[in-house]
């Protein structure tokens, strides 16, 4: 799953090698390179929302082989593109390629985070991002190689296809995520995909299940139920009908049994009927396209996912208007501005960033869930690349390519330890089951929006802004440290329940605000009792 990476990577690495010789063989304006790069980020805009429907309605593996097919057509549209279209086909390519960077953008990390667990979720979600920076390495390797032939960028736009098309078959073989086949009452699937995924392989294991796997279904199949209920709620807000959920919240003998199931490590088959009986209850009435968009606003920011979606929503702006994925895309231009002309020269040396950003997400695989965990790296990485872009403002001013490099590498060695990884990492972790797929589609939407803003900004202020090229962006990862500062807890660790609970919890300012009580504590506090 996390392999599609490769494909995004690929895709972030081939505009700074092929940039020169597409906007020369297509005869094609700055103004036209500037949208064609802005292009796969503004098609990524919109993948995340046909992501978020397939993942709710045909389950992760679907997500991922419907997102692998745009990076299957998108190449050769691209490969394809000849001058009388005057960079139109490019642009359509480009797009088309964007779609399936943002479906699998928000797929890959949803599936990792909901089949692996708590204690090894950051480094398995981080393996996406280890894949993404494979796959710059590998475009850079290949825009050398090619460079200079007839051509070449044909070769280096094509050569994508024949990956995404092993990418659409990889998934059949994939299981599928335990928490969407319990949000579809198959519970018995999801037990065998548990055995399967938690489990080494050849590992004998009877069909009575263990304690462990018997928990987990059971912490699962209560969170579902938990955040269904919460739906029938919304539904009787909106005057849409009660909904069957919300008539079960009076029935002690269905919802109610959610909590007085215990888990134990005998024989499951008696814990099993009780989630069958359960599974059987009516599912909540549909609600109509507009009444579903209200609750999805309604919930999303004013109900119990607001502080969430904020932290979402800030992560994904200061990702990308910190210059993180605009540094990539115009490294070797940055060099040309300062007086180097021999393109593959500047490929080579650009590469080196592709190479800090492999060492900064292996470095963030061992930290993230054991030394350090997720705040102080975000944190300590806004910081490293505030300072990192003053360094490169001052190379542009001085004309110097060995410091450019530097500074540029440094940035983005700051920026995979922290924000490059660590961001899909709390993405799969902090929205609840059954509002992860919009929340996150929204999330990963204004993250390539901010990116195709981003782009075109950082282009503009190279060739026209002088020393506040650097500066600006400096200040906004200067800002996104104090962000992170006073709207994200630390998650390391921490079942997805608990961390559901931390944002549930959390005031609307952040750690200066009083921590929020919910209904029961609040209860418990009148009735005198110690709080649970």
């Amino acid at each position: 799953a996390a392999s599609s990476g490769m494909l995004f990577g690929y895709d972030l690495g081939l505009v700074q090698g092929a940039i020169h010789s597409i906007k020369k063989n297509l005869e094609l304006s700055d103004t036209m390179i500037d949208l064609v790069v802005a292009a796969a980020k503004v098609g990524a805009v919109f993948g995340p929302f046909i992501a978020g429907y397939i993942m709710s309605k045909s389950g992760r593996r679907v997500g991922l082989m419907s997102g692998a097919f745009f990076f299957f057509v998108g190449p050769i549209v691209m490969a394809a593109a000849s001058v009388k279209a005057k960079g139109l086909d490019m642009l359509v390519g480009r797009f088309i390629i964007g779609l399936g960077i943002g479906q699998c953008s928000v797929v890959v990390p949803a599936y990792l985070g909901e089949t692996t667990p708590s204690s090894c979720r950051g480094f398995i979600v981080e393996l996406y991002e280890v894949s993404l920076v494979f796959g710059m390495i590998v475009s850079s390797a290949v825009d050398y190689l090619l460079s200079d032939i007839p051509n070449d960028w044909r070769y280096m736009v094509g050569i994508p296809t024949i990956p995404g098309f092993f990418l659409m078959i990889g998934p059949i073989f994939l299981p599928e995520s335990p928490r969407w086949l319990v949000m579809k009452s198959r519970e018995k699937e999801a037990l065998k995909v548990l055995h399967k995924i938690r489990h080494a392989p050849g590992q004998v294991v009877d069909d009575r299940s263990t304690p462990e796997v018997e928990n987990e279904l059971l912490e699962i199949w209560s969170d579902v139920k938990h955040v269904e209920a919460s739906e029938g709620e919304v539904s009787k807000i909106l005057g849409t009908g009660s909904g069957s959920l919300s008539r079960q919240r009076g029935k002690k003998d269905d919802v109610g049994q959610v909590n007085e199931i215990e888990p134990s490590g005998g024989n499951f088959g008696a814990t099993t009927s009780s989630i069958e009986i359960e599974s059987r209850a009516e599912k909540q009435e549909k609600l109509g396209f507009k009444d579903q968009c209200k609750a999805w606003y309604l919930e999303l920011f004013h109900g119990p996912e607001k502080m969430a979606m904020r932290a979402a929503i800030g992560l994904a702006i200061f990702n990308q208007f910190s210059g993180s994925t605009a540094i990539t895309n115009y490294a070797v231009e940055v060099l040309r501005e300062i007086g180097l002309t021999d393109n593959k020269k500047g490929i080579l040396l650009s590469s080196g960033i592709s190479f800090a950003k492999l060492l900064g997400i292996v470095v963030s695989m061992f930290l993230v869930d054991s030394i350090v965990g997720r705040r102080p790296l975000l944190i300590g990485g806004g910081l490293g690349m505030s300072v990192c872009m003053v360094l490169l403002t001052v190379g542009i001013e001085l004309k110097s390519i060995p410091l450019v490099i530097v500074a540029e590498s440094a940035y983005m060695l700051s920026f995979a330890v922290s924000w490059a990884g660590i961001f899909w990492v709390l993405m799969s972790e902090i929205f609840s089951m059954r509002i992860k797929a919009v929340a996150v589609s929204i999330a990963t939407s204004v993250l390539f929006a901010g990116g195709a803003l981003a782009n075109i900004l950082y282009h503009i202020l190279l060739k026209k802004g002088g020393p506040l090229f650097g500066l600006f962006f400096a200040m906004v990862s200067l800002l996104s440290s104090v962000f992170v500062f006073m709207y994200v807890p630390e998650t390391k660790g921490k079942s997805l329940k608990e961390i559901q609970k931390l944002f549930q919890e959390m005031s609307s300012l952040g750690i200066l605000g009083k921590k929020r009580l919910s209904a029961q504590e609040g209860q418990r506090l009148i009735n005198g009792q110690p709080s649970a």
